[in-house]
């Protein structure tokens, strides 16, 4: 099917703006409903979001996605590339015109292109040289894990108990860990464990696990623990904490894991973050 030049070829291409600026309007009004306590209103908007994503992506489809992953990687990076250059004009511009948080930003967004390009470059170096791309994402054993409080787990008050929350944390940390090494791992440290609310017999408790930032053999994961109120769908941040876990061969001995391959202003951040807590622990053991 040749659409080229056509009209039909022209509809597609404003489907795909329409249905895309749709989705991220639907997504922010149900960030904004959950935040007014409308869980219903949120879901509503979240799902019509969704629908539109995939309205998009048919159109996206039928214009003729290329299946040839190394063009398709060729053509980010000159994607990335201009996208590069144009937030550094359009920080120059809102800088002369004295907008500096807007300029601020566009540097920011700019900074974060570039380093997509990066990344896609050695991309394709792998690709061209039939060479395995060494690393895993964040994404990649990112997990999120799921339990309804019982009488068994908590004190006579209906209070759980903060050891039981705490090995489901640190079974969610195993979890990642494992995932990213593909090995057996030991918890080594457990960091900066806040408990915000206390939590009750009959909640949903959820736990979200990610990979901050990897070292040689170690790997720190940042846990967060949310409950679920089932009456009524409303959720608490109850616990934070920072797990260090270290990989391990089949004796026992530490072995050297994957490095952490990181995409997001928000990855790079908490990477950055993690690697200073891991800098402090290593001058703390050699004072020791």
């Amino acid at each position: 099917m040749d659409l080229k030049a056509s009209k039909t070829e022209q509809n597609l291409h404003k489907v795909f703006e329409h249905e895309m600026r749709a989705y991220f309007e639907y997504m922010h009004a149900a960030e904004a409903a959950s935040d007014a306590g409308l869980a219903l209103v949120a879901d509503m908007f979240y799902q019509t979001a969704r629908n539109e994503a995939e309205h998009a992506e048919h159109a996206f489809t039928l214009l003729g996605v290329s299946g040839d992953i190394k063009a398709t990687v060729r053509q980010a990076i000159e994607h990335e590339e201009e996208a590069t250059a144009f937030y550094q004009e359009t920080a120059d511009v809102a800088e002369k015109e004295g907008f500096d948080k807007i300029a601020a930003l566009f540097r920011r967004i700019g900074k974060g292109e570039e380093n997509h390009k990066i990344k896609f470059t050695e991309l394709l170096h792998s690709l061209d040289q039939g060479t395995p791309v060494e690393g895993r994402t964040v994404r990649h054993s990112a997990l999120t894990m799921a339990q309804l409080m019982l009488p068994a787990q908590a004190n006579p008050a209906g209070f759980v108990h903060g050891g039981e929350l705490m090995k489901l944390m640190d079974n969610a940390a195993g979890v990642t860990a494992g995932r990213h090494s593909n090995s057996y791992v030991v918890t080594a440290q457990v960091n900066d464990i806040r408990f915000l609310q206390p939590v009750r017999v009959g909640a949903l408790v959820l736990v979200y696990a990610k990979i901050t930032f990897v070292g040689r053999t170690s790997m720190e994961i940042q846990i967060e623990v949310e409950t679920e109120d089932l009456s009524n769908g409303q959720r608490t941040k109850a616990l934070t904490s920072y797990y260090t876990m270290v990989a391990v061969d089949d004796e026992g001995q530490p072995k050297q894991v994957p490095p952490l391959i990181v995409y997001t202003e928000e990855e790079e951040k908490l990477f950055n973050e993690g690697m200073q807590r891991y800098n402090a622990r290593k001058t703390a053991q050699a004072k020791a």
